[in-house]
């Protein structure tokens, strides 16, 4: 929500009032990407701690998406990965899954990436 919206007080009559809102992963990452300086390559808040305070307020449904967003917030603290690369790690290590991708970022994480290398022309 922003601070000069519009419709902001409808939205904290909304949360008030209803206790089945809730929202997707998207949501979340306009929010990351709302919080990344890309010129600094920073958050400009503290991320993690905002991200936590929102999903108290709005939760994400599927819960495996919110528990995606969670790692994503950790990896954003301790491993300096932009919101796209920290939402992706976040959802390959709730899925337990593997990465396919040239992105070394991931290694750093610890996730299980098998590197994508260009197809040699004989």
């Amino acid at each position: 929500m922003k601070e000069d919206d519009w419709l902001q007080d409808a939205v904290i009559r909304a949360l008030e009032e209803r206790d089945d809102i809730h929202t997707s992963i998207l949501a979340y990452a306009e929010v990351l990407v709302l919080f990344y300086d890309h010129e600094t390559a920073e958050y400009e808040i503290d991320a993690p701690r905002a991200i936590t305070n929102l999903l108290e307020l709005v939760p994400i449904v599927p819960n495996e998406h919110e528990d995606a967003v969670l790692a994503a917030a950790a990896f954003l603290d301790e491993y300096d990965l932009t919101p796209f690369d920290a939402l992706h790690a976040g959802l390959v290590t709730v899925g337990d899954e593997c990465v396919l991708t040239t992105e070394q970022d991931y290694d750093t994480v610890g996730l299980d990436r098998t590197p994508l290398k260009p197809v040699s022309s004989e």
